[in-house]
């Protein structure tokens, strides 16, 4: 038992409860698990990784590569999959480009690891790249590393904007945000 605990686990976002509460809802409700195995067979034929922009393809169709209603000359580039879903739920008519993750040397990844090479070959001139990394630590040391990059290429590189989010009190937001939120006003 401990051993599938532990292989549900390692599904990204499966902490030792959820995989438990799995578990055991399998082993109660049997009829559930043909629904997991015609999932898993869907996943397995119908979805896979675009070899472009490594965002998934559904049938062997990519949602940002193969639409020609998309703006070729801009790219948003963010750092995990889940990242590029929420770009395609938004409004935004560019490409994308996934990165597989942002540079930590304490965690072992390094630039080699990342889809970085994959995104310089994608830019040619007069092309907008829009960084839609993290605000954090990891995601400043992977911009930083992209920018440096690219910086002998006729490419105009943006980023998301920074601020006050709807809803927010400004009491209660940091210095940092507030400061952003003031520099990038519109």
């Amino acid at each position: 038992m401990q051993d599938i605990i532990e292989k549900l686990k390692s599904l990204d976002g499966i902490t030792s409860k959820a995989a438990e509460k799995i578990l055991f809802d399998l082993i109660i409700n049997k009829s559930k698990l043909d629904n997991v195995n015609e999932l898993i067979n869907q996943i397995r034929h119908d979805y896979s990784i675009c070899e472009i922009c490594f965002f998934y393809k559904y049938k062997n169709k990519c949602k940002f590569c193969d639409e020609s209603n998309r703006k070729k000359t801009l790219i948003c580039v963010v750092s995990k999959m889940t990242d590029a879903y929420r770009i395609l739920n938004s409004e935004f008519k560019g490409l994308i480009h996934v990165l597989g993750g942002e540079i930590n040397v304490q965690k072992g990844i390094t630039p080699n690891k990342l889809k970085i090479d994959e995104l310089i070959k994608r830019i040619h001139d007069n092309i907008e790249i829009i960084m839609g990394l993290n605000y954090t630590f990891e995601g400043e040391v992977t911009f930083n590393f992209i920018v440096n990059k690219i910086n002998n290429k006729k490419v105009k590189v943006t980023r998301f904007a920074r601020g006050i989010s709807s809803g927010s009190v400004i009491n209660y937001i940091d210095e940092d945000t507030l400061n952003n939120a003031i520099k990038n006003r519109k």
